[in-house]
């Protein structure tokens, strides 16, 4: 699954990029029903600290709906734990796409399952990835964000600002503007990311995005996982626990 020129191209060009139809059903229902698993709160092998609850079902502010599962937010880091998910990582698929982006030699630096739950899913505001956690240089980093749902506009896909990984970090000040303006309906340059099931967004980690609440009765749910450059230095102040999935280690990097 090797990207053509074109593709590659864009993706230098606006910092995201969709390949649709990445992953089989079977792929899917295997991802899907260990998703299913985690939300009900009955894998043993995952702590409950993984498991986010919507911020505004916590605080009250919306219904509590009739199941743990669908007030969730999202699953962090479940990969690093679980063997359908770590597989999931380490497709030959979207490591073939990755590397046509980043070049060999890849890690997994994080990964989440987006839950954005019928009703009550939440806004996520804009933002750049790496700023928030991702504690690397050079900012070689790629996100394959697979829909396990159909993603649309009205559930809640993703939006980019194409371009905006070219300008390095953003001063967080400017997210808020955009973010204000998109509120308004201000932000024109903003492009939805819809997906059908199966089908796979990829995006640098320093380019603006976003996704709307989702106030349809549909599931809406993405597997988002990071991976960097096995070249990159590790600017934090511990070791990460970044998994190899492709290529080689190098002494005294990532």
């Amino acid at each position: 699954m090797e990207l053509g020129s074109e593709q590659v191209d864009f993706f230098q060009k606006n910092g995201f990029l969709v390949v649709e139809n990445l992953l089989e059903e079977g792929e899917l229902a295997a991802l899907r029903s260990r998703v299913d698993l985690v939300a009900s709160g009955d894998a043993v092998h995952i702590d409950s600290a993984q498991l986010q609850v919507e911020p505004d079902v916590e605080a009250g502010k919306e219904k509590t709906p009739e199941t743990y599962a669908a007030s969730l937010r999202k699953m962090s880091h479940v990969a690093f734990h679980d063997d359908v998910f770590m597989s999931h990582a380490r497709n030959p698929k979207v490591l073939d796409v990755v590397e046509s982006l980043l070049g060999p030699d890849l890690k997994l630096y994080q990964d989440q399952v987006f839950m954005k739950p019928p009703r009550v899913g939440s806004r996520q505001r804009y933002h750049q990835d790496m700023p928030l956690g991702f504690q690397i240089d050079p900012p070689d980093m790629v996100t394959c964000w697979a829909a396990l749902d159909d993603a649309t506009i009205e559930n809640g896909c993703l939006w980019m600002l194409p371009g905006t990984h070219l300008n390095g970090v953003i001063d967080k000040a400017v997210w808020e503007e955009m973010e204000e303006k998109a509120l308004r309906g201000d932000l024109g340059e903003e492009v939805p990311i819809p997906l059908k099931a199966g089908s796979c967004g990829f995006h640098h980690g320093l380019t603006l995005h976003s996704s709307r609440p989702n106030r349809t009765d549909r599931s809406r749910r993405g597997y988002a996982t990071h991976y960097v450059s096995g070249r990159c230095r590790y600017t934090g102040e511990k070791p990460t626990d970044a998994v190899l999935v492709r290529g080689k280690e190098y002494e005294g990097r990532i």
